[in-house]
């Protein structure tokens, strides 16, 4: 409001009925700001996902606010006195571009990383810097071939390259729903269904801007979207383990406490993990941890879930109980010492399984398959000859 107030009355009086005059984009425009407002509060405050997907959530979040608060200007400038032409040229400007960047933004929230946040250039992010410097180009030299084109009386029109932004724009859900469904595969499978029909809620939200402009629904729809996926985090964090982004234990007692079948469960175990901690740095062992959790988790991911259930124990629920498990821990221990020859410092692991019900008891199960991993110890040097 400072920048308005510094042109004369007339202007101010102009912007502000043309501002009010449409209570429908007054009422959506509130709501998405107290939304973003609230759902800003929230995100700092909470302590479940750690500051990294923090910060990715925070930035998504305000650059939907900045777009809110770009959409609003273009709407209040368009057809204003020509004193505002240079604020409603960039203001449509800086929402062209940051539109299709939301998406890219969004998509890399989903990931669990664990790594300190960084800036990565990926081939998606590549197509928007030559989208960003096509876009200014022809806005400064050929602005009718542009997205966009503000013509001498300050009216607003689509120019030829909107379709330009639009094919950008797919491209932005494009990766959005490729993300998701990665996601859906790598984490959660049971609950992909959620991404699935958020993602189509965002395109339909936005499909229905861009098909009728009038319509002023994205950014709720995007919101909305937002806060679905702030809920689905933490849902996905209190069941994983962080540090190997396996299901934690309590995920594996919920899973067991649910089945009405019988099934099988193989857990492996690093030898001597005590003695690693003393020997080797906290880093050490962590990385130990997470080299055999990808290990585990590549070559059991096909016959069921992996889980984490304690500091040196993977497990894995299998739904087939005729497999040969004898069979099948010694073809995951030859795989295991190809993998792990050439690291340094990896010990060895041992497995055993064990078979449980709705009425076992856990506790008992994974005793039977400890003296699975006794026996399997006492066995493994034949494996490697």
């Amino acid at each position: 409001m400072a920048i308005l107030y510094s042109f004369n009355s007339d202007c101010f009086r102009f912007t502000y009925r043309r501002f009010f005059m449409t209570p429908y984009f007054t009422a959506i425009t509130c709501i998405n700001i107290f939304s973003l407002i609230i759902l800003f509060v929230l995100i700092s405050g909470n302590s479940v996902i750690n500051v990294y997907q923090k910060q990715r959530f925070q930035i998504t979040s305000a650059m939907v606010f900045a777009i809110c608060v770009m959409e609003v200007l273009t709407i209040v400038l368009d057809k204003s006195p020509l004193e505002f032409r240079f604020l409603h040229i960039a203001s449509n400007f800086i929402g062209f571009s940051l539109t299709p960047l939301v998406f890219i933004s969004l998509a890399k929230t989903l990931f669990p990383h664990t790594s300190r946040f960084s800036l990565t250039f990926s081939p998606v992010v590549v197509l928007w810097i030559f989208y960003e410097v096509w876009f200014l180009g022809t806005l400064l030299f050929a602005p009718k071939l542009s997205v966009f084109y503000v013509n001498r009386a300050n009216c607003y029109s689509r120019a030829t390259g909107f379709v330009v932004y639009v094919i950008f724009y797919a491209l932005g859900l494009l990766y959005f729903l490729v993300k998701n469904i990665f996601f859906s595969a790598r984490f959660w499978k049971s609950r992909g269904i959620v991404l699935v029909l958020n993602f189509f809620l965002i395109f339909f939200g936005t499909t229905v801007q861009i098909i009728y402009p009038e319509i002023q629904i994205t950014w709720i729809t995007v919101i909305f979207s937002l806060l679905i996926y702030f809920i689905y985090h933490i849902g996905l964090y209190q069941q994983l383990d962080m540090q190997t982004c396996l299901l934690n234990y309590s995920s594996f007692q919920n899973w067991a406490s649910r089945q009405k079948k019988e099934r099988c469960i193989v857990v492996a175990e690093i030898d001597n993990f005590a003695k690693l901690k003393q020997n080797y740095s906290r880093k050490d062992v962590d990385r130990i941890v997470v080299t055999v959790s990808k290990i585990f988790n590549g070559f059991f991911k096909k016959y069921g879930q992996c889980y984490r259930i304690s500091g040196s124990e993977f497990l894995v629920t299998v739904n087939d109980t005729s497999l040969d498990f004898d069979a099948l821990n010694k073809k995951f221990f030859v795989e295991f010492v190809k993998e792990s020859f050439n690291l340094k410092e990896i010990p060895l692991v041992s497995l055993g399984y064990a078979r449980i019900s709705a009425k076992s008891d856990l506790s008992k199960c994974l005793s039977l398959a400890d003296v699975k991993k006794r026996e399997f110890a006492r066995k493994r040097p034949e494996f490697l000859f």
